[in-house]
């Protein structure tokens, strides 16, 4: 039992490293557009068509998975402003993404 406890630890421990790294790495490539605040009111996003996504938005969670996410960073978006971020190391995504779950409503 106590085993486990501190497996269990040891791996919150490491998700909210992973989120703190996230979110500087949030700070510096997505919040331009998706905003500071994680609400899709990035300032650059302003002029886009359509909005960048609002994190905060539980519509925006329906039906989305880490792994949807991580396509959606590495691959971008067809139709949207959203770019490619092919460049970022799997381990930033998966930094950014643990960032963004972490703060979803």
């Amino acid at each position: 039992m106590r085993a486990i406890l501190i497996l269990l630890s040891l791996s919150s421990t490491s998700a909210l490293a992973d989120a703190e790294k996230g979110k500087v790495l949030y700070q510096a490539n997505c919040s331009a557009c998706h905003g500071a605040e994680l609400d899709g009111n990035g300032p650059a996003g302003a002029a886009l068509q359509p909005k960048p996504a609002s994190f905060k938005d539980a519509e925006f969670w329906k039906g989305r998975d880490e792994a949807a996410l991580k396509a959606s960073i590495k691959n971008g978006k067809p139709g949207t402003a959203m770019m490619p971020f092919a460049h970022l190391p799997a381990a930033d995504v998966d930094a950014i993404v643990a960032f963004l779950v972490a703060n979803k409503p």
